[in-house]
């Protein structure tokens, strides 16, 4: 099984790929957690849809309801991946939002730690379901640490 390696990266004319499993499963939550719903046309129902569901990530009660959305997904989305904690953290109102997963690639596999900062807070309004391209959007992904 191969599979386009994430973060992308472009090694001469192709884009890297992998045959890890583990990597395969990393990208294929990293893909459901950044895919909102509706921007697949095939699978309108495919993604986590983080934009809509964290309109206001300084709320504990809406970063508690985000979290359980995104795990009911990714559960959905992604059955090689076993989800066991997800938490939303934002270290101050201004700055960057932090997603958690503690995941298993298998029942019996370690658990590995994936974290996503989303960054700026303009990106969570309400009034905005897609990032249109040309917008001023940072994602950084910071790999997987076990």
């Amino acid at each position: 099984m191969k599979a386009i390696g994430i973060p992308f990266r472009l090694t001469g004319r192709t884009v890297t790929d992998t045959s890890n499993y583990y990597e395969i499963v990393r990208g294929q939550v990293i893909d459901a957690l950044m895919t909102n719903q509706g921007e697949r046309v095939f699978k309108p129902r495919y993604g986590c849809d983080i934009q809509a569901a964290l309109f206001d990530p300084t709320d504990d009660l809406n970063r508690h309801d985000a979290a359980s959305l995104i795990r009911t997904r990714l559960e959905s989305f992604v059955p090689r991946c076993v989800v066991r904690d997800i938490t939303i953290d934002t270290p101050d109102a201004s700055s960057t939002v932090y997603i958690n997963i503690v995941y298993r690639v298998s029942s019996l596999a370690d658990e590995v730690t994936l974290t996503v900062p989303i960054a700026p807070s303009e990106f969570f309004s309400p009034s905005r379901r897609n990032i249109l391209p040309g917008d001023n959007v940072s994602i950084e992904l910071l790999g997987a640490a076990t």
